[in-house]
């Protein structure tokens, strides 16, 4: 059986520097914003530590990130099925057919904006 719900900490870690890297801060300027150490905060960015539930809340409440955002591959998609579902037009599609239409739609935005781009 497939586990869904494991973490991989190096990927989590990378989310985590690329937010802050993107956001222009060092560690200890982005653990500044949270209860943590510069120390500790690169210790979560390699995935040779594993925070508590609370410090990866205060880490994605310094980058402006959910928690969804620093744990799920595809967040969009999610966010995206997640909207269709509430109103009501994949409610007849199975799981399956729910991500393969939000994949759709993601792929179809990016190949939009490419185009936007040209």
């Amino acid at each position: 059986m497939e586990k869904k719900h494991e973490i991989d900490l190096q990927i989590v870690g990378g989310r985590i520097r690329a937010t802050r890297q993107g956001l222009g801060l060092t560690q200890e300027k982005a653990a500044e914003r949270t209860d943590i150490t510069g120390q500790y905060w690169s210790l979560l960015e390699t995935g040779r530590e594993r925070g508590s539930v609370s410090t990866y809340l205060q880490i994605a409440d310094a980058l402006d990130l959910t928690l969804d955002d620093l744990f799920y591959d595809g967040i969009d998609v999610l966010r995206t099925e997640k909207a269709l579902l509430q109103g009501d037009i994949l409610v007849d599609c199975t799981a399956g057919e729910r991500q393969i239409i939000s994949e759709t739609v993601h792929a179809l935005k990016a190949a939009l904006k490419r185009t936007r781009e040209r």
